[in-house]
């Protein structure tokens, strides 16, 4: 279990980072919800907590619904904040050398993470 809670998804604010919830009041009771996660997460899961954060904020302003006036998702690049990979194994290929630890330490600063990013146009009903 403790493999599998650390592939999950979780949903969360993106506050500081590229994935999460991101929401913007476009007028009265108009709003915009986007949600942004890496690609190897389903879209359905995308959708999910982007309809999430919509029933989340008709909640926080006081409305029972919300109409989806349009949506939209599409595959996007997302900037990394790690600069460098170290993959260390034990020794191999050499007679003798399968105990000797080796260490390789990879560049990936500046490479693009393809993401998946779902945006809904709601509208906060009482009806």
């Amino acid at each position: 279990s403790v493999l599998l809670s650390a592939c999950a998804a979780v949903y969360h604010a993106a506050e500081e980072g590229n994935s999460g919830y991101r929401d913007l009041k476009a007028g009265k009771g108009i709003f915009y919800v986007e949600y942004t996660e890496s690609a190897n997460r389903s879209w359905e899961t995308i959708h999910g907590f982007a309809l999430k954060r919509c029933a989340e904020i008709a909640k926080e302003n006081g409305y029972k619904y919300f109409d989806v006036l349009s949506k939209d998702e599409k595959e996007v690049y997302l900037e990394s904040d790690i600069d460098q990979i170290n993959v260390a194994s034990l020794g191999g290929g050499a007679p003798g050398s399968w105990n000797i630890p080796v260490s390789s330490s990879y560049s990936v600063e500046g490479v693009k993470v393809e993401g998946r990013r779902v945006t809904y146009k709601i509208q906060l009903s009482n009806q």
